[in-house]
């Protein structure tokens, strides 16, 4: 009897202790805000940093570039070859030299003079405004289908004459950039396509023509994701102190000027503010990057494989997310913070495609510290080519490491082993296999985020008479 009284005794000694713990863990929870204040601070900042992410993410790229020695508005960063993993940004490719620049249509409006389609290279990419909404296209699918031609962009609220023999293109916002890739022709090389970047001619129109001023990106880093923690609030405030307020977005901004982000108004955040917004950007993060894992997981392109479709389009075929009765601030956070510069629509069948593996062979998802091989089989359906990008999946930026890949394709096999049949595997991981190290991209112990580039998928693609095997964990080489 005295052997079952202390039992029970020791028994709510436990449970006392075990419910004083979680009340006092419940308190500490309680106590993350110290007012209803700081509370709605919270709230309003996290919603900011998912509403703002398109806005964000190409102010921090044109900080980022800006940054670089020598570049300015209206100068063009033309890379000499592509991108190593010293360049971080969203999803970069490694196939193809980039072309960029900025401007700042405060002082007026802006000339892009476009070369034509030459033998050796031609230009792919887009203009987009400061919410990364696409104002125009160049190139074979541009305005100026691949003739060349001189573009004049033009300030929100332009009303003076547009001179002849331009495209004019109408911005809503003061700072545009625009991103393109040189896509070197048949016989061409990297040196070929680095050369045609150099036509391009990008000048005020009040300057009259004037020579362009080129900066190879090649030997800088370059630093230009997005920040989530207070700052993120201070990149808010600084698009916004420029940037005209569209209709659709002055309730939130209601709701910024209520943490202290208003145009033409210092930003100023106490010490406590600043930790409020870094615990709001960084669960910002983590929500954003939970609506990527879903959006892959519902965009699955094949019924029975791992490949999602990566550009998966609002209900009219674009990107902006804005339908008759309500922005769809979830989908474009989804869709835009691991993306830069979606086309202003999606065609049928895009002369681009980028599949994302949800999961390897046996449906478990990619883990950082493994070794993974995907084969390229010979009948890939790409016009143009292939490649294989690998990213860091916590930031989808490159991978830092001594070799400087991020990526193999098909310029890449004349110095990889190849397969008897005609495929190559393409590995990943943080070492790379016994005698394949031409066909490795390494992985530094980072999580992969994986995509594979068709540049001119064929009808196989489409009709999907063609599938993609899929990942393979490689358990011993």
């Amino acid at each position: 009897m005295k052997t079952k009284y202390i039992t029970l005794l020791l028994l709510s000694l436990f449970i006392g202790i075990t419910s004083c713990q979680q009340s006092k863990e419940q308190q500490t929870d309680n106590r993350r805000f110290n007012s209803l204040e700081e509370q709605v601070a919270y709230q309003r900042a996290f919603e900011a940093v998912v509403w703002a992410m398109p806005a964000t993410a190409i102010y921090r790229l044109r900080e980022g570039f800006l940054q670089v020695p020598g570049v300015d508005d209206n100068v063009v960063v033309a890379y000499s070859k592509p991108a190593l993993s010293k360049h971080k940004a969203i999803t970069a490719n490694t196939a193809t030299p980039y072309i960029t620049a900025y401007t700042d249509l405060r002082d007026g409006p802006v000339v892009l003079d476009v070369p034509a389609v030459s033998e050796k290279a031609s230009l792919y990419g887009q203009v987009v405004d400061a919410w990364q909404s696409t104002i125009a296209g160049v190139g074979p699918s541009g305005q100026d289908k691949g003739n060349g031609g001189k573009y004049i962009f033009l300030p929100p609220g332009y009303e003076d004459e547009i001179p002849e023999g331009y495209c004019p293109v109408q911005s809503t916002t003061y700072r545009i950039a625009l991103v393109f890739r040189s896509i070197r022709g048949k016989n061409a090389t990297d040196e070929d396509a680095y050369a045609y970047t150099q036509k391009l001619k990008m000048y005020y129109y009040s300057e009259g023509e004037k020579p362009t001023k080129f900066v190879d990106g090649i030997p800088y880093p370059l630093e230009s994701l997005p920040r989530y923690d207070y700052r993120a609030l201070e990149d808010i405030h600084a698009i916004f102190s420029v940037e005209p307020v569209m209709e659709r977005d002055k309730v939130m901004m209601g709701m910024l000027a209520s943490i202290g982000i208003e145009p033409g108004k210092p930003f100023n955040p106490s010490d406590r503010m600043k930790e409020i917004f870094n615990r709001a950007a960084k669960d910002a993060y983590d929500y954003m990057h939970s609506l990527v894992d879903k959006h892959h997981k519902d965009g699955l392109y094949w019924e029975d494989k791992n490949w999602s479709f990566v550009m998966r389009t609002d209900e009219v075929g674009g990107f902006d997310f804005i339908t008759n009765t309500q922005i769809e601030i979830d989908k474009r956070a989804a869709a835009w913070s691991f993306f830069t510069l979606y086309p202003q629509k999606l065609g049928e069948q895009p002369a681009t495609v980028y599949l994302a593996p949800t999961a390897d062979t046996e449906g478990r998802p990619l883990e950082a510290g493994k070794l993974y091989k995907v084969n390229i089989p010979k009948d890939i359906p790409a016009k143009q080519f292939w490649s294989v990008t690998v990213y860091d999946d916590a930031t989808w930026a490159f991978i830092d490491n001594p070799m400087g890949r991020s990526g193999l394709g098909l310029f890449n096999t004349p110095e990889m082993k190849m397969n008897d049949d005609g495929s190559v595997d393409v590995y990943f991981g943080p070492e790379a296999p016994q005698g394949l190290a031409s066909n490795w991209i390494p992985t530094s112990g980072k999580k992969p985020y994986v995509w594979l580039r068709l540049y001119g998928p064929d009808e196989a693609f489409w009709n999907k008479s063609y599938v993609m095997p899929d990942v393979e964990l490689v358990e011993k080489m």
